[in-house]
């Protein structure tokens, strides 16, 4: 009887799940391409025929860093906060139980890496969450290890998350920036209260209802994040107008789709394509990307909150300001332009 019951209980026709992993990443690149050429079916064509796959799947790899913890650590917490709450088992449970220790730690130290400054107190909590619910899971008859874990580990951590991050708490509210205040001053004295049970009559409500939100709000995450990531360089092209008049210039600013001996092929930002032939072009320069300048002041150190510690750590070329671009970048031409050169082809 219990071989029967195990091929009975066992899960079937998961066989559409596997199919549908490389098909995800597939139909974000079509929706990506889809949004740059404003619907346009022939500038759809001429991407997919020149924009590189693994620049676009690239974009895809990037978004899922940050998405990889929050499924990870959110299907471990609900998953055990959900027996201990009730003693009973359930998808949700399952879950949890398929997520490995090395598993979680590997997502921790990924999302320490990937994500910003201002959500890593969020990061924090969820890890010692994490820890507190499994200690009280595994060891439910230790009470001094439940002491431990449970209560003086994420208190002391809150009490080092505040030294640490005051003088940006400082700056956020001095500037007004309430989001980033928040999200620096709550997560920290909120972790102790999330390695305790919940009632029993909520338990499922809640982290079942939570879980559901997470599987369905996550891909349209991941498609928004995938749709506005670049995908092409910006570049300002400054052309002659005209053959005869070599005084007479202008700037193309827009993505660069294709370059060859013969022309260079630009996409602007309202999607219309521009073949631009080498004898006319006078300068090339790679603009900034307008989603790397940020938008708050709040830092620790020099560290701003919208900066991931990898980005913070490795060397970088300097963010131009927002209030001081490059006039070419603008669409201005200028008289002191840069001296011509290539621009790397990314197609």
């Amino acid at each position: 009887m219990k071989p029967n019951t195990r091929i009975k209980n066992a899960p079937r026709n998961q066989e559409w799940f596997l199919a549908l992993l490389p098909v995800f990443p597939l139909v974000l690149l079509v929706l990506r391409l889809w949004y740059a050429s404003k619907q346009d079916t022939q500038t759809l064509l001429l991407l997919v025929q020149t924009v590189s796959p693994l620049g676009m799947l690239s974009a895809v790899l990037l978004a899922m860093l940050w998405v990889l913890p929050v499924v990870v650590l959110g299907g471990r917490l609900l998953g055990t906060l959900y027996r201990i709450s009730t003693g009973h088992s359930s998808w949700l449970v399952r879950v949890a139980e398929r997520l490995p220790d090395w598993v979680v730690v590997l997502t921790v130290v990924v999302g320490a890496f990937t994500w910003q400054l201002r959500f890593l107190p969020t990061l924090a909590m969820l890890a010692l969450a994490v820890m507190g619910l499994t200690v009280r899971d595994r060891f439910p008859g230790h009470a001094e290890l439940r002491t431990t874990f449970c209560y003086a580990l994420p208190l002391m951590a809150a009490v080092l998350s505040y030294v640490l991050l005051w003088p940006a708490i400082v700056i956020a509210f001095a500037e007004g920036d309430v989001a980033t205040a928040l999200l620096l001053v709550l997560p920290p004295g909120f972790t102790a209260l999330l390695t305790g049970p919940v009632p029993v009559a909520p338990a499922k409500v809640l982290t079942h209802g939570i879980a559901i939100a997470i599987a369905a709000l996550t891909p349209f995450l991941v498609g928004v994040v995938v749709i506005k990531a670049p995908i092409l360089p910006l570049i300002a092209m400054t052309i002659t107008d005209d053959e005869k008049e070599k005084d007479s210039s202008s700037v193309i600013v827009g993505y660069l789709v294709g370059s060859d001996d013969q022309m260079s092929t630009v996409l602007d930002r309202e999607g219309r394509v521009s073949f631009v032939p080498n004898d006319r072009l006078r300068s090339r320069i790679l603009c900034p990307d307008p989603g790397e300048v940020p938008r708050t002041s709040v830092n620790l150190h020099g560290w701003y909150v919208e900066q991931s510690m990898i980005s913070w750590l490795a060397p970088a070329l300097p963010i131009v300001p927002p209030d001081s671009p490059d006039l070419a970048c603008q669409g201005r031409f200028t008289e002191s332009a840069p001296v011509p050169g290539l621009t790397p082809d990314l197609g």
